[in-house]
């Protein structure tokens, strides 16, 4: 009895140490070390092993139970972002004075428009029926010289809105353009673009006057609204089914390509989201951050984003809240997220099957 109390203390103290190692991880770019980034992926598992420790003490010797009990509450602001607990306590969604909607529409369907010639007219009518304020698009397409396949022009009219801001990340013949845009129905008043370096992501910013005649309650009339797309991991079809039988597969050399894709993609976005930090440290109106992170939120990339901002999910959000299904893979990898100064009404997500990603709105009120 005494071997097995012995051992089972050991694993339990090894489980919180990887489990407070999670924690750690976060904060430390994959540049200096891939090997910390990955500890994320075993969280889960390692929160049910400290959870499993728990209950096992209890039975046994309550006071080794604080092991595992302190480790948990220590992280508990990382168990919020995967199981948004506060929002289940924080009231009904409701409507808000701004609403916001960040989408991967993913060229709009160009690639498959023979063969399904609705998407494009179903993500427009997916962003009507929503009708938000503000609306975040990536992997945009637009084409001016196109009539048949109006994209940007279209969301402005099916929403009312008079501005946009649109940045090309990549350019093809015929007058093509790949990027980001962000269309508003308050005014723009400055806009900024940044191209990442050896990639065809990035980010732009459009400063915006909320009118009075607009917002019932305002502290600031300015608002800067960041549109984000980070480096994806490039997998291709081959990779993906690599993934879905991994547990099947013994070839070792498929998968390695695989994590290798992955590891050099991580290393890219912590780069980039220090980029995005660095503007937002730089600006001096509240702020919100929408896009596709390409990462999930136990990641360098969203903790360095994320500083001292609040998280749409976390806060109206429910369980499981995944953006991004491929595969049999699900992800939460797009975000809204907002300054401290404004209050977050409600939050969803549209799980239609347009893109690979689905629709993040979120509903917001400014400060008293």
């Amino acid at each position: 009895m005494k071997a097995l109390k012995k051992t089972a203390f050991i694993l339990n103290i090894l489980a919180a140490i990887l489990l407070f190692a999670c924690y750690f991880s976060v904060y430390v770019s994959p540049e200096k070390t891939v090997a910390v980034a990955l500890l994320p992926f075993i969280y889960i598992g390692l929160l049910i092993a400290n959870l499993f420790f728990v209950l096992l003490w209890l039975f046994i010797s309550w006071k080794y139970s604080l092991i595992s009990a302190i480790t948990i509450l220590i992280g508990i602001k990382f168990l919020g972002l995967i199981f948004p607990v506060l929002s289940y306590f924080g009231g009904e969604n409701k409507s808000g004075e701004i609403k916001i909607m960040t989408y991967n529409v993913m060229v709009f369907g160009l690639y498959d428009w023979k063969e399904n010639n609705t998407i494009k007219s179903d993500i427009l009518s997916l962003i009507k029926n929503e009708n938000p304020d503000i609306v975040c698009l990536q992997e945009a397409y637009w084409n001016g010289s196109n009539r048949n396949f109006v994209t940007i022009d279209s969301v402005k009219k099916v929403t009312g809105a008079e501005y946009e801001f649109r940045s090309a990340m990549a350019t093809a013949v015929g007058g093509q353009n790949f990027g980001l845009a962000t269309v508003s129905r308050y005014p723009v008043v400055n806009t900024y673009s940044h191209k990442f370096d050896d990639s065809y992501n990035g980010f732009i910013y459009t400063d915006l006057i909320i009118k009075e005649d607009t917002v019932s309650i305002i502290k600031e009339d300015t608002v800067r609204v960041y549109n984000c797309h980070l480096q994806s991991i490039q997998l291709n079809q081959n990779d993906y089914t690599i993934i879905e039988e991994i547990s099947d597969s013994d070839d070792n050399t498929k998968v390695k390509i695989v994590l290798k894709k992955y590891l050099k993609s991580l290393t890219k976005r912590a780069k980039q989201a220090e980029l995005i930090r660095a503007s937002i440290d730089s600006c001096n109106y509240p702020v919100f951050v929408c896009g596709d992170f390409n990462d999930g939120p136990l990641t360098y990339t969203y903790f360095k984003i994320a500083k001292g901002l609040r998280d749409s999910f976390c806060s109206k959000g429910k369980y499981p809240g995944y953006t991004w299904e491929n595969f049999k893979i699900k992800q939460r990898i797009d975000y809204i997220l907002f300054d401290k100064s404004f209050t977050c009404a409600s939050h969803k997500i549209i799980k239609e099957e347009l893109s690979d990603h689905y629709a993040v709105v979120g509903e917001f009120d400014m400060g008293e």
